[in-house]
């Protein structure tokens, strides 16, 4: 009897031992159930706070996007245009440079001397440069040559 009574002490202590902690875990949930509502009602709060600012930057967005749209289909004709641009330059630089080779011979023999030694960017320079130089000459002499001829 004395065992079976030792027994039941054991158990019944066992038993209080787990309603406690039961009964402690019972509060903790409590604890975690009112930080959760405190945290719905900031989180309510902070969304009322954030909401017309977040319509603004919807709205900037969007507008910002339709912009963009907007360019990304001029892009292609700007090319276009940038690239005949570009193709007309060329050519009349050609037609320049071609002048001022028939104008002055000794000049085009050097060019080719150099065109070895300087880079693109050094010839397309010093081309503009004798274009711009000969042009001028060539408008002035052109001027007293049909006027000499004139006479």
């Amino acid at each position: 009897m004395k065992t079976m009574n030792t027994e039941i002490k054991k158990v019944v202590t066992r038993v209080k031992e787990a309603q406690e902690q039961l009964q402690a875990l019972i509060k903790g949930q409590d604890w975690v159930e009112e930080a959760r509502k405190y945290a719905e009602r900031q989180g309510k709060e902070v969304k009322k706070l954030f909401a017309p600012d977040v319509e603004k930057m919807k709205s900037f967005l969007e507008k910002e996007r339709k912009e963009l749209e907007r360019f990304q289909k001029q892009i292609p004709g700007e090319v276009k245009k940038f690239r005949k641009f570009v193709n007309v330059q060329k050519k009349e630089l050609e037609k320049l440079l071609t002048n001022v080779r028939k104008m002055n011979p000794a000049a085009s023999a050097q060019s080719g001397s150099k065109k070895s030694k300087t880079s693109k960017k050094a010839r397309t320079g010093a081309a503009k440069k004798k274009t711009a130089a000969s042009s001028s000459a060539a408008s002035s002499g052109d001027g007293a040559a049909s006027s000499s001829t004139n006479a």
